[in-house]
C-alpha cells in the first residue's frame, strides 16, 4: 500500500498524549478520534480518505490545502500534522535533490541544512543513512551556497523513502492536542459568555463531551462544535452485562449542581454514584491568557493555546 497519492494532498497525523496510553486504551481513543474527524469532514463537505498505514494515520484529500489543514487543526487528540508531497517516483538522489531545490525559494542564498530519511519498506540499494548522505551531496552539487549542519541547521530536509519513490515532509502544523472528545465522559454546561466558552473548551480538550443545558449562547456553542461535532450527544458505554447504556454526567460548568441535577440521568438501579464535580478550569487565568486561548480557538494552527507554556514548570 502506498503512503501518498499523487492526485491528492496528504498529511500524517501526529499524536502527543495518546502515545502515552496503553495499547488497548490508545486503540479505543484513536477509534473515537477517527469518528470525530470523519463527522467534522462530513459537516464541512470536505472529501477525505483516512488510512492506517504501518501504525501511521494518513489523511488524503483533493480539497484545498488550507481547508483541510484548518479542519485537521480542530481535531482534539492531534498534536500536529505533517504535510507530505511526492518529490520523485524513483530512488534517485539527484532527482530528489533537483525536485527539492525547485521548490526552495532560497536557492542561491547561504544557509545550512541537514537531511533526515525515514525508510518505509525494504530497499536493497539504500538504507536511511546512505540515502541521506547521497541526497545531501546532490543538494550541495545543485546549490553551492548550501552547507551541512547536522546539529542546528537553518532547515531540515525530511524525507520518506518507499521502495519506489521519495516524499518530502513539507511542513509541520500544530494541532489542537489534548484527548479526543468523548473518551472521558460527559459534563453538563451552560454557556452564556466568553469565559464560559473558554472554560468549556479547556475541559473538552481533556476528552470530555459537552452537554449544553438550560439557556446557552448558540454562537458560542457553534464555535466549540467545530472541535467536536457530537456536542450534546451523550456518550454510551457497556454495563456489566455487556449492554449499551447512557453514561450519566460527572461534572458541571456554568451552573449549580442543583440546576444540573435533573439532567444528570443517573441510573435508577445505581447503588452508589459519585457526587457531581463543579469545574472551574479558568481559575487563576489572567486576561492576557484568556485572549491567547480565544485566539487559539479561532485559529488553532497559528495561535498557541497559552502565551507561556513553560513557566509553570519552574514554579
Amino acid at each position: 500500500m502506498r503512503l501518498i497519492s499523487l492526485t491528492q494532498n496528504s498529511w500524517i497525523l501526529r499524536f502527543g498524549e495518546l502515545g502515552l496510553k496503553s495499547k488497548p486504551v490508545r486503540s479505543a481513543f484513536q477509534k473515537v478520534l477517527r469518528r470525530n474527524l470523519e463527522q467534522l469532514a462530513i459537516n464541512s463537505n470536505t472529501p477525505m480518505i483516512h488510512e492506517l498505514i504501518r501504525q501511521q494515520e494518513i489523511i488524503s484529500s483533493s480539497a484545498p490545502i488550507a481547508v483541510v489543514e484548518d479542519l485537521l487543526c480542530h481535531v482534539f487528540g492531534v498534536a500536529a500534522l505533517d504535510r507530505v508531497v511526492v518529490l520523485c517516483d524513483e530512488l534517485n538522489p539527484s532527482e530528489v535533490a533537483k525536485s527539492f531545490l525547485s521548490r526552495d525559494e532560497k536557492v542561491g542564498k547561504a544557509r545550512s541544512f541537514g537531511v533526515r530519511v525515514r525508510r518505509v519498506g525494504e530497499s536493497k540499494q539504500w538504507n536511511s543513512q546512505s540515502f541521506s548522505a547521497a541526497v545531501g551531496s546532490a543538494l550541495q552539487a545543485g546549490d553551492d551556497s548550501l552547507s551541512v549542519n547536522l546539529r542546528e541547521p537553518d532547515m531540515w530536509v525530511k524525507l520518506i523513502m518507499e521502495h519506489d519513490r521519495v516524499s518530502l515532509v513539507e511542513k509541520r502544523i500544530q494541532g489542537a492536542g489534548g484527548l479526543p472528545s468523548g473518551v472521558q465522559g460527559d459534563v453538563l454546561i451552560q454557556i452564556k459568555n466568553r469565559d464560559d466558552m473558554l472554560g468549556a473548551f479547556l475541559i473538552m480538550r481533556r476528552g470530555t463531551r459537552l452537554i449544553p443545558v438550560l439557556d446557552c449562547d448558540e454562537e458560542l456553542v457553534a464555535m466549540l462544535s467545530k472541535f467536536d461535532p457530537f456536542i450534546g450527544l451523550r456518550t454510551r458505554v457497556n454495563n456489566d452485562n455487556g449492554k449499551r447504556h447512557q453514561r450519566p454526567a460527572w461534572g458541571v460548568l456554568g451552573l449549580t449542581t442543583e440546576q444540573a441535577e435533573p439532567f444528570v440521568e443517573k441510573h435508577a438501579d445505581a447503588v452508589k454514584t459519585t457526587p457531581l464535580s463543579t469545574l472551574e478550569p479558568l481559575c487563576g487565568w489572567s486576561e492576557e491568557e484568556k485572549i491567547a486561548l480565544l485566539n487559539h480557538i479561532e485559529k488553532p494552527s497559528t495561535h498557541i493555546s497559552h502565551p507561556d507554556l513553560t513557566s509553570w514548570i519552574n514554579v
